[in-house]
């Protein structure tokens, strides 16, 4: 009788998969980088004190960037705009190589103006979810920007001599823009699938549709974020004269323990996606 043992099954958590190559030399590579953290530590600490603590009227244009208005992240969203349209721009340019035709040509610079005008909302929004950033998240993510910033000064050149006349210059401009935005989405992407930058932290955490009792109301302290079990998910409550205010103890931006935060506390309807 044969009596095999099993072997333990381990969570993804416990065995995660190693890392693509392309993440060893591009990902790891940029996080390495700390030169950057000495242009973008003033560049955040800047946008910061601009859009303000809670409450103050630049905050709301922080939110409004952020997404309150949307349910999640806007940046993602525009960044189809340019990546789209400057694929188009490309075909439509080997399609004019091929055959110079003047709808061709129009058609390709047209996309590759709707492309500027994306790039344009895409950086803004980009900047309003890099400036919480720290860390090695915060240089991946201004390699991303300036990366960005840079690829949309090229295909702005490239429209110029198109403009101009000078259109297989402008070609030559937007093919190493494009090349370029491939390489910085591949940044873009890696801020969000691997490192969970704009991705709500607790989307799969659950809860209960039936009340759950947690404490004693007298036991909970005026003023004080206290953490508490309701059935098997962390929140945190908040003791505000007669009114008690519940909230999950995750963070859902970066996943954090919200009742070891410090500073202010705003009691609001609406937060940032």
């Amino acid at each position: 009788m044969s009596s095999e043992v099993m072997p333990e099954q381990k969570s993804w958590a416990e065995t995660p998969p190693l890392n693509p190559p392309i993440r060893h030399v591009i990902g790891e590579f940029v996080e390495s980088q700390t030169w950057l953290d000495k242009l973008g530590e003033p560049i955040q600490n800047w946008l910061l004190a601009f859009f303000g603590q809670p409450g103050q009227p630049t905050r709301k244009l922080k939110d409004l960037l952020n997404g309150t208005w949307l349910g999640h992240s806007v940046h993602p969203v525009l960044t189809d705009i340019p990546l789209g349209s400057w694929s188009g721009t490309m075909l439509l340019d080997l399609a004019w190589l091929n055959q110079e035709s003047k709808g061709m040509a129009d058609g390709a610079d047209l996309t590759l103006l709707l492309g500027l005008l994306g790039a344009t909302g895409s950086v803004v929004t980009g900047v309003a979810d890099w400036s919480d950033q720290i860390g090695a998240d915060r240089r991946v993510g201004l390699m991303h920007g300036l990366l960005n910033g840079t690829i949309s000064i090229t295909y702005l050149v490239s429209l110029i001599l198109r403009r101009l006349g000078q259109r297989r210059a402008g070609i030559a401009f937007s093919t190493v823009g494009y090349l370029a935005s491939l390489f910085s989405a591949y940044l873009g992407g890696e801020m969000v699938f691997a490192k969970g930058i704009g991705v709500n932290h607790v989307a799969f955490e659950g809860g209960s549709d039936d009340f759950v009792a947690v404490m004693s109301v007298q036991d909970l302290a005026e003023g004080k974020l206290t953490r508490v079990d309701a059935a098997g998910i962390p929140a945190v409550l908040l003791k505000k004269g007669k009114s008690i205010y519940a909230i999950g103890a995750t963070c859902s931006h970066l996943g954090g323990p919200l009742d070891e935060g410090t500073g202010q506390i705003e009691l609001r309807r609406l937060e940032h996606a």
